[in-house]
């Protein structure tokens, strides 16, 4: 009887293996941000609001909400600025670059509530030494974001699917450009 036993709960941890396996070679969740840079002429500026409004050089306008005031007071209409946006994010493997999908606890959002902040991406490059990682959004774009502990991302490799969740607030600075 005992070897039966024996024989079940060895069989039970043999078939259980591959999962154990894939649940620890996937990456844990990790924290990073991405920045987006550009630069345009100011159409408006509300002070009181801490806004710009800005063109770009494609004759695109958008406003933004100036969340480092500390060169807004030096900002004039018709001047050329440089926008400076960034966002943190947590991104969380779903699948490998085999397809396989991450066990549900690994794909956990904690605190997100937010859908609208959360984009699926594809892992496209990893710089294991700077800790930037390459994705690519659902509609094809390229961003990057700079992981804040590259060493947590030492499993992370091209082809694996994440689900990167952005923190609702970004960080605005705008500066004269050079």
């Amino acid at each position: 009887m005992k070897a039966k036993t024996l024989g079940m709960i060895a069989g039970a941890f043999i078939a259980l293996a591959p999962f154990a396996s894939f649940a620890t070679a996937l990456p844990a969740p990790f924290e990073g941000s991405t920045t987006l840079q550009a630069e345009g002429v100011v159409r408006s500026v509300d002070r009181a609001k801490h806004s710009v409004t800005v063109r770009d050089a494609q004759g695109g306008e958008a406003s933004f909400e100036v969340t480092e005031k500390g060169n807004l007071e030096r900002i004039t209409q018709g001047e050329k600025v440089h926008i400076r946006m960034m966002r943190n994010a947590l991104i969380s493997v779903t699948r490998d670059a085999e397809g396989q999908a991450a066990p549900a606890a690994a794909t956990a959002q904690k605190g997100q509530t937010n859908p609208e902040q959360n984009v699926n991406a594809q892992v496209q490059a990893v710089d294991h030494v700077t800790g930037v990682v390459a994705l690519k959004g659902p509609n094809g774009s390229v961003f990057h974001i700079q992981g804040r502990v590259p060493a947590q991302m030492a499993n992370l490799t091209p082809g694996m699917q994440v689900l990167v969740a952005f923190a609702p607030q970004v960080s605005v600075a705008v500066a004269p450009a050079q």
